[in-house]
């Protein structure tokens, strides 16, 4: 696969139109949603998919479902898509079947390229620790216990005849995958963000150590991993089954799930940039307690050197994934953003580095990344 493959694809100026057409056609949103309504578009994600909420004219506040006049989420993908192809219809099935909880699909229009959503309202994870809300200590670790249930039923889900339906089970990250992103990362991080360019010796160096940490990094024990488990993609909303209970998380943006290293979502959430900015510049959470954690909830074994091995490989490859992302977004797509992630995610990836400057192969590709410019 080439490496543009990875590059997500922006929806067609046209997203508005067949969003207004689903509005027509819906056979399924209350009157009140398909015609006279307010139209607010929601944060556009680097992915290939852009949202809306669509509540009733007469409503002021997202959800005001005491009035009659719930909201929904129109997702608009990229373009139409056949009937039963979408990834994300499959991996919304798979974790109601894993009993993780997920906006319900309401209606889905592949000829449009549209699906409506239950509508949760915007506090993400994210928002919840920037206003320094209260229980955010209680929704990290809600947050890794959901990883250890994905692991936990997606293992036995796994042995049953039911995973053949879920794609999940049939995709995994692997070496090639994590190498096919790491040289994303040279082409629209290095050169494309950061202006670099390392030829001759430097770049062969490069592609060897990335290719080794793709091979680390994929090398252990695998489990069902969401794949981009931050706090962007949870939300904290009511709790269905005790109205007026603290709130709890839902999991979004999951079409991406598949089988993985088994630390891949514990990483994404402990070494998240959205939550390292500021001027803390550090997660509001002790990340050795989250550890703890998973390991007991997850039933994870082995002395902790070397689990801090593992678990930094892995996240060492996903934060070089992710400035591949940020530097894509802002270099190639305009959309800058994605700037105030970088200088946290380089600090984590230099961190990392540092705690095994014992290794030859970190010390190494220290040096080669240590010119990268923080702003």
């Amino acid at each position: 696969m080439p490496v543009d493959a990875i590059a997500p694809k922006a929806p067609g100026s046209d997203a508005r139109t067949r969003l207004h057409v689903f509005l027509r056609r819906s056979r399924s949103l209350a009157r009140n949603l398909r015609t006279e309504v307010a139209v607010e578009p929601l944060v556009k994600e680097a992915g290939e998919r852009v949202y809306f909420r669509i509540r009733p004219a007469g409503s002021t506040r997202p959800a005001d479902r005491s009035r009659g006049m719930a909201t929904v989420v129109l997702c608009v993908m990229a373009e139409p898509y056949p009937p039963g192809s979408l990834p994300f219809a499959n991996s919304t099935l798979l974790y109601r079947e894993l009993g993780v909880r997920t906006p319900r699909i309401l209606e889905e229009a592949p000829e449009l390229g549209v699906i409506a959503l239950e509508d949760l309202g915007d506090e993400l994870l994210q928002a919840v620790w920037a206003g320094e809300g209260a229980g955010l200590a209680a929704f990290y670790d809600e947050a890794v216990d959901i990883i250890a249930r994905i692991q936990h039923e997606g293992a036995r889900l796994a042995g049953t005849p039911a995973a053949s339906g879920f794609r999940a089970f049939s995709a995994r990250l692997d070496a090639a995958l994590f190498s096919r992103e790491l040289r994303f990362f040279a082409e629209h991080f290095l050169a494309g963000y950061a202006g670099l360019r390392l030829g001759g010796p430097a770049r062969g160096e490069l592609e060897s150590l990335f290719g080794a940490l793709a091979e680390e990094s994929a090398g252990g024990p695998a489990a069902l991993a969401h794949r981009d488990f931050h706090s962007r993609n949870l939300i904290a909303g009511d709790n269905p089954a005790a109205p007026g209970a603290p709130r709890v998380l839902w999991v979004i943006d999951h079409q991406d799930s598949r089988l993985g290293p088994r630390s891949y979502d514990l990483m994404s959430l402990v070494r998240d940039p959205y939550v390292a900015t500021g001027d803390a510049a550090r997660p509001p959470f002790r990340e050795p307690d989250l550890v703890a954690r998973f390991r007991d909830a997850a039933g994870v074994r082995g002395s902790a050197p070397e689990l801090l091995a593992e678990f930094d490989a892995v996240a060492l490859q996903r934060n070089l994934k992710a400035l591949g992302t940020y530097g894509f977004q802002v270099s190639r797509r305009g959309n800058d953003v994605y700037r105030r992630y970088v200088a946290p995610t380089l600090r984590m990836v230099r961190e990392n580095l540092e705690r095994h400057s014992g290794r030859s192969d970190r010390r190494r590709l220290g040096r080669l990344l240590a010119d990268i410019p923080a702003g």
